[in-house]
C-alpha cells in the first residue's frame, strides 16, 4: 500500500510539472520524470506541494480530460484540506457547471467569492448558473453587482439585457445591449439582436442601422444579410432587397429560397424582365412550389409569354399546395391573351366562386370582360362576312 501511494504521488507531481500550476502546457507522459514533492513557480523558484495542492493538480487534469466525477472528488479533497483554497473552490464550481449541476456550482463559486469578494469572473459565473436555472431574479442580482462596479461591464450588461428580453422588456434590453456595445462595438451578435429589438418596437431606422453595422462587423455571416434582405422584402422595399439577394445568390448559388425572393423582388421593379431566370432557377433547384409557379405565370403574362404562363399555372395547380386562386386567375389571363375567351371565362368563374379576398373580385370582373370580348369577336366576324 505504501508503494502504491508513492507511485500515485509521483504521477500527480509529474503531471503538475508538465502542466504548470494554471493547467496549461503539455502533459508530461514519462512517469519517471520530475519525481519529487515540489514544483517550479512562474518566477523560477521551487515551491513545496502539500496534499491540497496535489489533489488540486489531479483535479485539474481530470477536468481537462472531461472526467468530472474524479475532478470533483479531487477539488473537494483540496478544499477540505485547505478551506481557503480559492482556485480549488473556483474550479469546483466550474466543474459542477460543466456537469450542469448548477446549484452545486453556485455553492462552490460563492465559497470562492467569499475569499475574493471583488472577483468579477466569479460574480459572472454565479449569475450564469442562476440563468441556467432560470432564476432570473438572483441572476439579475449578481449581474447588477458587475455593472454597479463598472457601468459598461460587458458580461453584466449582455446578461441583464438577456434577462430583460425574457421578461419582454425590449427597452430595458436595448439599454443594456447598447452599453455592452460601448465595451465591444464589433459584437455582431449584439448588433443583430438590437436590430431585432428595434424592429419589434417599430423603429425601422434603428433596425436597419444595426443590421448594416452587424454586416460590417461580420461580413462572413450571411445570416445578417439574410435578415436585412428579408426585412426590406417584407416591407416591400424591393429596390434595397435586390442587391442583397444578388449577393446571396452569388455566395449560395444552390439556395432556391434566395433565387425565389430575388426573382419576386425583381418582378416588382422595372427589372421584371430579369425575374423569370431567377424563379426558373428556384424551380430547378427545389422542384418549385405553388407560389413560385404563380409568380412565374404572372411575369410570363406581363412579358407576353402566354403559353409559358399557362404551363406554369398548370404546374403549380398540380402540386395542390395552395395559391389555387392566384394560379387559376393567371391561367385564365393567359387563355384570354391567346383569344380563348371561353376557356378564360371557365377559369375566372372558378376563381370568382372561391371567395378569395385578393383574386375573386377581379375574376368576377374578368368574366364580364371576356363576355364582352366574345361579342366583339363575333361582331368582327359578322362584319368580315359582309366585306
Amino acid at each position: 500500500m505504501t508503494r502504491l501511494l508513492s507511485i500515485i504521488t509521483v504521477l500527480v507531481i509529474t503531471t503538475m510539472a508538465g502542466c504548470g500550476g494554471s493547467g496549461g502546457g503539455s502533459v508530461e507522459t514519462d512517469p519517471t520524470a520530475n519525481i519529487g514533492g515540489s514544483t517550479i513557480d512562474s518566477r523560477g523558484f521551487e515551491r513545496s506541494m502539500g496534499p491540497a495542492e496535489i489533489a488540486y493538480a489531479s483535479g485539474k487534469q481530470f477536468l481537462t480530460a472531461g472526467n468530472y466525477t474524479e475532478a470533483i472528488a479531487n477539488f473537494e479533497k483540496a478544499v477540505s484540506v485547505k478551506p481557503t483554497y480559492l482556485e480549488a473552490w473556483s474550479d469546483l464550481g466550474r466543474t459542477y457547471t460543466a456537469r450542469k449541476d448548477y446549484e452545486k456550482g453556485i455553492a462552490a463559486y460563492k465559497k470562492a467569492l467569499e475569499l475574493s469578494p471583488e472577483n468579477g469572473a466569479l460574480i459572472s459565473s454565479i449569475g450564469y448558473n442562476y440563468l441556467n436555472l432560470e432564476d432570473y431574479d438572483n441572476a439579475e442580482t449578481y449581474y447588477l453587482m458587475l455593472v454597479e462596479k463598472d457601468t459598461l461591464n460587458y458580461s453584466g450588461n449582455v446578461n441583464l439585457a438577456f434577462i430583460a428580453q425574457r421578461r419582454d422588456d425590449s427597452r430595458g434590453a436595448i439599454t443594456h445591449y447598447e452599453r455592452a456595445l460601448k465595451s465591444n462595438p464589433n459584437d455582431a451578435t449584439t448588433l443583430g439582436t438590437l436590430a431585432s429589438l428595434y424592429g419589434k418596437l417599430g423603429d425601422k431606422e434603428k433596425k436597419y442601422e444595426y443590421l448594416h453595422m452587424a454586416i460590417e462587423a461580420a461580413p462572413e455571416n450571411h445570416q445578417f444579410k439574410k435578415q436585412l434582405a428579408k426585412a426590406y422584402f417584407n416591407e416591400k422595399d424591393y429596390e434595397n432587397a435586390i442587391p442583397i439577394y444578388e449577393a446571396l445568390v452569388m455566395e449560395f448559388p444552390d439556395d432556391a429560397n434566395y433565387h425565389q425572393r430575388l426573382g419576386f423582388a425583381l418582378s416588382q421593379t422595372e427589372r421584371k424582365d430579369e425575374a423569370p431566370a431567377e424563379l426558373e432557377k428556384a424551380v430547378e433547384l427545389n422542384g418549385g412550389d405553388a407560389f413560385t409557379y404563380a409568380i412565374l405565370a404572372k411575369i410570363y403574362n406581363e412579358n407576353a409569354m402566354y403559353a409559358k404562363a399557362a404551363a406554369s399555372a398548370k404546374a403549380g395547380l398540380a402540386l395542390n399546395d395552395g395559391e389555387t386562386a392566384f394560379l387559376t386567375y393567371q391561367w385564365g389571363e393567359a387563355l384570354s391573351k391567346q383569344n380563348d375567351y371561353e376557356g378564360a371565362i371557365a377559369k375566372f368563374e372558378k376563381v370568382a366562386g372561391m371567395g378569395d379576398k385578393l383574386w375573386s373580385g377581379p375574376a368576377a370582373k374578368q368574366v364580364d370582360r371576356q363576355q364582352k370580348l366574345i361579342k366583339i369577336r363575333e361582331a368582327k366576324k359578322e362584319q368580315e362576312q359582309y366585306e
